[in-house]
């Protein structure tokens, strides 16, 4: 890596800070399992106060040493370049060993690996973390390449002519990884090492920044055309123009004031009541409706999961002034139009009477 014409206190700091973070990574990997068991026989709270103090520690080494340092580097004859190519070696060798378990652990499939007790539970149930992994554990090939991607990456690391190319490779990743961690409610500790990561892979940019500045902002050697002052208002006319192709649809869609998932707390045919357990004899003996954004609407007999391969689909559209919605099934035409006269309606319940082919059917529902 260059050494910058001017060595800041926090760049000191930083690579400080990641020299120790890399010595504690390692006393982990060897004697991890050890010290966990040690201190866990104190009680959780000991391991993690333990913890929290080698961070503390970590963080207050790093200022003092940051510190004595930059004040050494006043002073003539002190030699801060050899001091940053070691610490900036060390880091790049961290970060590498650092991405490049995670992708062999996406190959290996101790990342995204396959759950069984997942598969049989409702997605609405599964929380952040499970639906991440499940999602991403879908398909195998992806994680494969997504892998490769952060195993190759990491190999550029490890030597400074392809530093910056593989920090240009795995950047975005790492950006995508600490927005998926933040927001989906991944464990703490990924989160806090691709927060270490990504940071690690910015310092590591930055150092070449008087290299990356002219290829980003070079004037383009092109005849100009003239036309100055249609320029912007193309230039805003992209954006404005991608915005409206969006809001157009969302203006002619709005969202429906009965979307969500009705429980149908009694269901009366022809007269009669229909079992709560009658939806194991037939797909008509409804349980659920559930009512989409932009006209789609479902009706499912199984109470617990939503059986596609069961369920009646349908397009719904609701007349304001009759109070009705008018339902055509799928494979059904507009004379095939179900009617359904909507009643008591106060945002969580309401009731419905309506004619489907020869059944009279009266609903009771409550949103859930």
């Amino acid at each position: 890596m260059n050494t910058t014409p001017r060595s800041y206190w926090f760049a000191k700091f930083l690579e400080c800070l990641y020299l120790l973070v890399a010595i504690y990574d390692c006393l982990m990997i060897m004697w991890g399992t050890l010290l966990y068991k040690l201190f866990s026989s104190f009680g959780d709270l000991s391991f993690a106060m333990t913890f929290t103090w080698i961070i503390i520690g970590i963080c207050i080494l790093s200022v003092i040493y940051s510190i004595y340092w930059h004040q050494k580097s006043k002073k003539e004859g002190f030699n801060s370049g050899i001091r940053h190519a070691f610490l900036r070696g060390v880091m790049r060798y961290f970060l590498a060993f650092q991405v490049s378990a995670y992708g062999f652990a996406k190959i290996l499939k101790t990342q995204f690996g396959h759950v069984y007790m997942r598969d049989n539970t409702p997605v609405g149930k599964l929380n952040g973390f499970d639906l991440t992994w499940n999602y991403f554990g879908h398909s195998y090939t992806f994680a494969v390449i997504l892998g490769l991607l952060q195993i190759g990456g990491a190999i550029m690391l490890l030597f400074r002519r392809t530093t910056l190319l593989g920090t240009c490779i795995l950047l975005p990743i790492m950006l995508n990884i600490v927005l998926i961690n933040a927001f989906y409610n991944i464990a703490v500790g990924a989160f806090m090492n691709s927060i270490i990561i990504t940071t690690g892979l910015l310092y590591l940019l930055l150092l070449r920044w008087p290299d990356i500045k002219p290829v980003l902002f070079k004037d383009v050697t092109i005849p100009p055309l003239r036309l100055s002052f249609a320029k912007p208002v193309l230039k805003l006319l992209v954006i404005g123009l991608a915005f409206y192709s969006i809001y157009r649809y969302v203006a002619a869609v709005p969202p429906s004031a009965f979307a969500g998932k009705w429980k149908i707390d009694e269901l009366i045919r022809n007269g009669k009541p229909v079992g709560k357990n009658e939806w194991i004899n037939g797909a008509q003996n409804w349980c659920y409706v559930y009512i989409e954004d932009g006209g789609r609407i479902a009706f499912c007999a199984n109470p617990y999961v939503f059986e596609a391969n069961r369920a009646w689909f349908g397009q719904y559209i609701y007349l304001t002034g009759k109070k009705t919605f008018d339902i055509v099934f799928d494979g059904g035409t507009k004379r095939d139009t179900t009617k359904v006269k909507i009643s008591n309606y106060n945002g969580k319940q309401m009731q419905w009477d309506t004619k489907v082919y020869d059944d009279t059917l009266k609903l009771k529902l409550v949103k859930e």
